[in-house]
């Protein structure tokens, strides 16, 4: 029997990205058929230098810092760094793509009317910095500012062991949390906030709590990353964007394969992990309208878009004429209340696309659509392709 090459997977700690990440990797192994994984709770160089020693052929490893980096390039095996801070040469890596991201904040937050955009991160970290230039230029396109804050920059050696972690020290914590009350004290409300990841986001929504600001109607916050655990222990629960991480898992393996075989080398290639959709929950469950109308109506549909919907029902909802709620409607929203409904039912259909194996046609019921041929149409409209078209673009391949 023919000897499977090894491969390793050296984290110091596995979190929900890493998990989708490894997803991936296994697709892409079970694909194959002649890769041995190795999972290995330590990325430090010593222990990249034993796996080589006894046969590894690449690794997926935990690269945060330039000097860690220029450690990992010295070995002589192919290897692709996840959970990254600093640049990293010639390294590959993984990396959400943060253009997407900050598009899609964007677009969400517009579409609930907010006029007012902050955003909370370490900006001494390379995606949460990036994320920040670009939500800002994102919507200065559309006339509005961001208010960001600015954290005490502080000094961590390239060579610091577990980087993110102590800049969240030194930052958000040693430093108190008094500046960080009086920055969200100061920001015009009502204010919709990015955080630029799942823990800083649970982290606002504490401070903002203690500091007596109402959530979401004060301050909605947005996180990224989707990290159910994290989303769900939050009060209100946090709306996040959510990856489709197990895609870009299969893809770095697949790169890892052509670098092993000598089809490409180390050039600092980007794999890049694709944002698929806003997950709805308590902390931006708001609308920034002034007409209450509208504003209960808005959040009528998204907290029913799984079930078929009806202006009818939704004016008698809000107790008013529906000839009335689509005058309104046109004028506060600036589209029909029907175009706002099937956007609903598209949201939560793309999700289930994307999240899970139903056939398409449960997934047009339990999206809202009723029947497969309305959620088709919408499809095609929106995105240019069929219900099956795009789930198969989002899944490995």
């Amino acid at each position: 029997m023919k000897e499977k090459i090894k491969i390793a997977f050296a984290h110091n700690q596995i979190t929900h990205n890493t998990e989708g990440l490894l997803a991936g990797v296994s697709q892409y192994i079970r694909d194959k058929g002649d890769w041995q994984l190795i999972i290995w709770p330590d990325s430090s160089q010593k222990s990249l230098q034993f796996l080589k020693e006894r046969g590894c052929k690449g690794a997926f490893v935990s690269v945060q810092t330039t000097t860690k980096a220029k450690e990992l390039l010295r070995i002589g095996i192919p290897v692709i760094g996840v959970a990254t801070i600093q640049n990293l040469l010639n390294l590959p890596f993984v990396s959400a793509n943060s253009r997407q991201v900050a598009q899609m904040a964007c677009e969400y937050l517009l579409k609930k009317k907010f006029e007012n955009f902050a955003f909370f991160g370490i900006t001494q970290a390379r995606w949460s910095a990036e994320r920040l230039e670009y939500f800002s230029r994102y919507l200065a396109e559309k006339g509005k500012n961001v208010q960001a804050f600015r954290e005490k920059q502080v000094l961590v050696a390239n060579d610091e062991p577990a980087t993110f972690t102590r800049l969240w020290i030194k930052t958000a914590l040693k430093t108190g949390q008094q500046k960080l009350v009086e920055w969200l004290n100061g920001l015009p409300k009502p204010v919709a906030i990015l955080a630029s990841c799942d823990t800083f986001a649970c982290h606002l929504i504490n401070v903002a709590s203690e500091a007596g600001l109402n959530i979401p109607d004060e301050i909605a916050i947005l996180g990224v990353n989707n990290d159910i655990a994290i989303c769900n222990i939050c009060d209100p629960p946090l709306s996040s964007i959510a990856f489709n991480f197990k895609k870009a898992g299969y893809n770095a393996a697949k790169l890892l394969d052509k670098m092993i075989t000598g089809q490409e080398t180390m050039q600092g290639q980007c794999i890049e992990i694709r944002p698929t959709h806003v997950e709805t929950r308590g902390s931006t469950d708001v609308y920034a309208v002034e007409d209450p109308d509208i504003a209960q109506a808005m959040k009528y549909i998204r907290q029913n878009a799984h079930t078929p919907l009806q202006v009818d029902a939704i004016a008698r909802h809000v107790y008013t004429s529906k000839r009335a709620l689509q005058l309104k409607f046109h004028k506060v929203v600036g589209k029909s209340i029907h175009e706002e409904i099937v956007q609903a039912h598209f949201e939560l259909a793309k999700a289930l696309l994307i999240e899970t194996n139903l056939p398409v046609d449960e997934i047009a019921v339990r999206s809202g659509f009723h029947y497969p041929s309305n959620m088709r149409r919408a499809f095609k409209e929106i995105t240019g392709m069929l219900p099956h078209g795009y789930r198969q673009q989002q899944r490995p391949q």
